[in-house]
């Protein structure tokens, strides 16, 4: 080895640079051996690590994501709530809306779903009008509720809430709190054998179910939107938010006689969770309306059809 001396100063240069390669080498080397070391020990606690990062980021970012197809309700045109008096759009720009998707968390409605009133069953339909508390004015809705479109289940939803200017989220909600989006849900059993109560053909010896569909239609209050409430999803949904619009302009008159639970507002136009209770409990803002409004806000706030596997 050539022996560096202060005088000699390119000599001292060349061998300091050795020197602090060879140290640099040394560190190098006992690092790695050090990470070899390391990682052939604590091998298993990684692999541990990373599936506990990683069904953390999955919870995060994935489970919001529906199963079997795109997130419904991304359409930059999803309808939102219209004032009392503003006018409605046409089923023509509503069905344009309507965000298309192969998303289908209910195959089970499937026939339903594509299934239409006939213009005898909608020429059938009593008018709404005072001999049912409703204002006359009433009728112009109505006389809007058709049926006419076919889709998937949220498809339907979107096209509701358009035509009655109302959040799709709210009909999603609601759809799950009276349904869970099935179409051929029943509810309301009774024994009773009074006249009436049973939709024709449906009591079995012991009762009937007096509810039915996605929105939970019941038979004694809507005598002629039997049996297209049973068999037509789109129906079902239209005819329910078209009595939901009729409350929410002020139309159903017999509200205004109701009074609320002590805290909350007299009926007046433009209410619509209140008209939303109504739906459920024929009252405005009674207990009983005021525990399905918790039970549609609840499911409007945690979004469940957007979680995987719903």
């Amino acid at each position: 080895m050539t022996l560096c001396i202060v005088e000699n100063p390119p000599c001292c240069r060349s061998c300091t640079g050795f020197i602090v390669l060879s140290l640099w080498e040394s560190v190098l080397g006992t690092l790695f051996d050090l990470f070899t070391f390391l990682t052939r020990i604590k091998l298993a606690y990684c692999v541990v690590l990373f599936l506990v990062v990683a069904t953390i980021l999955l919870s995060i970012f994935v489970v919001r994501v529906p199963l079997g197809g795109p997130r419904p309700g991304v359409s930059p045109t999803a309808s939102s709530l219209l004032p009392p008096g503003a006018k409605l759009p046409s089923e023509v720009i509503c069905t344009s809306r309507v965000h298309r998707s192969s998303w289908e968390p209910r195959p089970d409605n499937a026939t339903a779903n594509h299934q239409v009133p006939t213009t005898q069953q909608i020429a059938g339909m009593e008018p709404w009008g005072p001999s049912i508390g409703f204002d006359p004015k009433a009728d112009t809705l109505r006389k809007q509720i058709t049926g006419d479109f076919t889709g998937t289940t949220d498809e339907i939803f979107q096209w509701v809430a358009c035509k009655w200017g109302i959040s799709a989220d709210i009909v999603r909600a609601e759809a799950i709190v009276e349904s869970h989006w099935h179409q051929n849900q029943v509810g309301d059993w009774t024994t009773d054998s009074s006249s009436g109560l049973c939709p024709p053909g449906t009591r079995n010896g012991e009762g009937c179910y007096q509810s039915y569909g996605i929105l939970q239609i019941k038979y004694v209050y809507n005598k002629s939107a039997w049996p297209m409430s049973r068999y037509d999803t789109a129906f079902n949904a239209e005819y329910v938010y078209g009595v939901i619009r009729t409350c929410y302009e002020g139309w159903i008159t017999y509200l205004y006689d109701r009074t609320p639970t002590v805290g909350y507002p007299r009926y007046h136009a433009g209410d619509l969770w209140g008209c939303i209770g109504r739906w459920y409990s024929g009252g405005w803002y009674d207990q009983n309306a005021l525990q399905y409004i918790a039970s549609v806000k609840a499911q409007l706030a945690s979004k469940e059809w957007l979680e995987l596997g719903f």
